[in-house]
């Protein structure tokens, strides 16, 4: 149980406003998980509810959607403080979840598959905003430092409030039903509000440092990088988008999730192929999902508990992001050698459980070096339009490399080059989140050291 010690040693390196923080931000992520893994099912039954033929439209609608919610977002954004930026969000959601509830009670077939297709493309827009929202108040709290030491702590929240989820969910909806369903994401929603409040207040004042990082950093940003009394990021409605286009580091970012999104599309498609040729029966296909889902879970959890962390502190960014483009070259090998059922298991569960237990952790840490204003404009729209318009793309380009009839060992070794690429890509930007977060503490030091030297005079 070495990660139990571990995590005990990073819990008592912290002073007691850190420790606290780091507890309400995990219970924050707890709820907003926990709530959307409630929603997620309700979801699929709304999908097939809405017509399966009318899927693609919906990924389409989807997109559309997150164009037009994005530019809303960063316009409320830019005239909001962090402390208010947050019960706006979620509590406009739980508003949104309390109307679908009055909607399917309206007694007519036709309202009924509409409501299901609006709640559908609801879901999307709101999983992405759910956890974007949450990682963007966290990397304006932490600097890279405590990012790298905390965030793997706190993801194990989220992925506690996913396994509850399910099992919540499997339990009770046949007791409450679907559309009663819906009352415990908004109750939870409000909590994580509650959360998120009592989390801002638990910043440590100006002068704390915590023992860990008198260490490493004397001088250098504490753990609260910005305070609640700071002023909302400003800016136009479009900086975000206007921002990427600019940036080499944000926009290498977009192409890392591009890159990530066309990989899992593959290996989607990959899965449906052989489930359908290997298991054709629906409830055996159904249990090996489960299997599946559950298997993910708690290797999630697992990596989350005692990997991520140790890897972000002792071998870097780069060395976290890159171990996911490594288990899908491999996967993408063997199943290109053996095709079968266990393989495609062993190869699903450990790329999930890779990509929510290491990959999602480390690629918040490179948002821990950027401006206020990216942190919560421009990561909303990497987070919500590049990565829906990532599903779009890929779908149509499958949809036109299945055209020539390949065979799936043909198609696995035209996706070994993409993640060659992406492997190489995942390191440059691994190098340049330390370049800027050791330009940022020395600049930090300099500014301290300056004080220090006026005072002194």
């Amino acid at each position: 149980m070495g990660f139990i010690r571990q995590w005990q040693t990073q819990w008592t390196a912290m002073s007691t406003d850190q420790r606290r923080r780091a507890a309400w931000a995990f219970a924050w992520f707890f709820c907003i998980l926990l709530a959307y893994f409630v929603i997620r099912p309700v979801r699929e039954t709304m999908g097939i509810q809405g017509g399966t033929k009318q899927l693609p439209w919906l990924f389409l609608g989807t997109f559309t959607t997150m164009l037009i919610a994005v530019p809303i977002y960063s316009f409320v954004v830019a005239r909001c403080q962090r402390k208010r930026l947050v019960p706006i969000v979620y509590r406009f959601f739980a508003l949104n979840l309390l109307l679908f509830w009055l909607a399917m009670h309206v007694e007519s077939a036709e309202v009924h598959v509409w409501v299901a297709r609006c709640f559908f493309i609801w879901t999307s827009v709101f999983s992405l905003f759910n956890t974007s929202v949450f990682w963007s108040v966290l990397a304006d709290l932490y600097d890279s430092r405590q990012a790298k030491r905390v965030f793997g702590m706190i993801a194990v929240g989220g992925t506690l409030g996913a396994i509850v989820g399910s099992l919540l969910t499997s339990l009770l909806s046949t007791i409450l039903g679907v559309q009663n369903l819906l009352w415990l994401p908004i109750v939870l929603l409000e909590v994580g509000v509650f959360c998120a409040g009592r989390m801002m207040k638990a910043e440590p004042p100006a002068t704390e440092v915590s023992a860990a990082d008198e260490s490493v950093q004397s001088g250098a940003s504490t753990d609260s990088k910005s305070s609640d009394d700071e002023p909302a990021p400003g800016g136009g409605i479009f900086e975000g988008i206007t921002h990427v286009a600019r940036s080499p580091y944000l926009a290498m970012i977009c192409l890392f999730l591009l890159l990530g999104q066309l990989t899992g599309t593959h290996f989607y498609l990959v899965q449906a192929e052989l489930v359908k040729e290997f298991i054709p029966e629906r409830d055996a296909q159904t249990a090996l999902f489960g299997k599946l889902n559950l298997f993910t879970q708690l290797l999630t959890l697992g990596l989350q508990a005692g990997v991520v962390g140790l890897v972000l502190r002792r071998m870097g960014v780069a060395a976290a992001l890159v171990l996911l483009p490594v288990v899908c070259l491999l996967a993408l090998i063997g199943l290109g050698l053996f095709p079968s059922i266990a393989v495609l298991a062993i190869s699903d569960v450990v790329r999930r459980g890779v990509v929510y237990g290491v990959t999602v952790p480390s690629r918040e840490v490179l948002f821990t070096v950027v401006d206020r204003a990216d942190k919560y404009k421009s990561k909303s729209f990497i987070d919500t339009v590049v990565v829906r318009g990532g599903d779009a793309i890929s779908g149509q380009a499958f949809a036109f490399i299945r055209q020539w009839h390949l065979g799936l060992a043909a198609m696995n070794a035209l996706m070994i080059p993409v993640v060659i690429v992406w492997g190489i890509l995942a390191i440059y930007l691994g190098r340049q989140q330390t370049r800027r977060a050791a330009a940022g503490e020395c600049e930090s030091k300099a500014k301290a050291d300056g004080v220090a030297s006026i005072e002194n005079v």
